[in-house]
């Protein structure tokens, strides 16, 4: 019992040291949790000329890079030279890569593909939209999508948006474009080589008026307002002598009456113009 006694200060000496070791040493990497592939692109593109695509095969730097598409439809790929990609999807030209580069090349490779630029399906937005110009497609798009991309429409009296399968005229169908902001007709789907045009549909206000000049057609648009619109009536207007041109037809109204509430509004359409006579005197 002596004996232990007298070994006592040892052990706890032996016992402090070994916990100071402990402290000091470096603790253990915390995991790294396993990083998700990166997308493969956009559902549904298909891949075309003057794309540029993001391609990685994890761990082989020499082999990841970014590979513009050929005019041929190839990106010329370490190894395999030139590799076709046209008319596919990104996630199947990284099946297709991986298949390539299995036998004698790698074992098991992980590759993901990308599109990172998108080059090889213009569309046209034209007219009354706030960036008119060549746009192009991401994967499957729509009319509205398109003009959204253009900046919206940006102009009062857009009552329609007309699209052209291929840019050609003989081809074209109109699609009402409140209707379609509304859902209640569908929203026509874009393919490469189309033109959206949104025209303005515009009344003709001329004579003696402020400002003589085009205003944009709304619904519910009628005489009095256009010349409302086109700045007032000059103090030389002869109101009873209003002509409306439509479709070729000359119609006269007493704009007078119509103030005075003597007369109905007489509407007026897409085209139409208006032309304030002077007085005579």
């Amino acid at each position: 019992m002596l004996r232990l006694l007298r070994l006592l200060p040892l052990l706890v000496t032996m016992l402090v040291a070994f916990a100071a070791r402990a402290a000091d040493a470096p603790s253990p990497a915390p995991a790294v949790p396993a990083t998700a592939p990166a997308p493969s692109g956009v559902a549904g593109y298909l891949i075309g000329p003057g794309d540029v695509l993001q391609i990685t095969v994890y761990g082989e730097p020499g082999l990841s890079g970014s590979f513009p598409v050929s005019d041929a439809g190839q990106v010329d790929f370490p190894l395999l030279g030139p590799f076709p990609v046209v008319g596919k999807a990104a996630p199947a030209v990284a099946a297709s890569l991986r298949a390539s580069l299995t036998p004698g090349y790698l074992v098991n490779p992980n590759v993901t593909v990308s599109v990172t630029t998108y080059h090889s399906q213009p569309v046209q937005v034209l007219g009354a939209v706030a960036r008119p110009g060549v746009y192009y497609l991401h994967g499957p798009s729509t009319v509205l999508t398109l003009l959204s991309e253009a900046g919206g429409v940006t102009r009062d009296g857009v009552n329609e948006v007309r699209l052209s399968h291929g840019g050609g005229t003989t081809d074209s169908k109109s699609f009402a474009y409140d209707a379609m902001l509304k859902q209640e007709v569908g929203d026509p789907e874009v393919t490469a080589g189309d033109v959206i045009f949104v025209p303005q549909s515009l009344v003709s206000v001329m004579g003696s008026v402020g400002k003589p000049g085009e205003i944009a057609w709304r619904e519910g648009l009628t005489v009095a307002n256009c010349v409302a619109a086109a700045g007032g009536a000059l103090p030389v207007a002869d109101l009873g002598r209003v002509v409306l041109l439509h479709d070729g037809v000359r119609t006269r109204v007493n704009l007078r009456k119509i103030l005075s509430g003597k007369l109905e509004d007489v509407p007026v359409e897409p085209g139409d113009k208006v032309y304030v006579e002077e007085s005579a005197i």
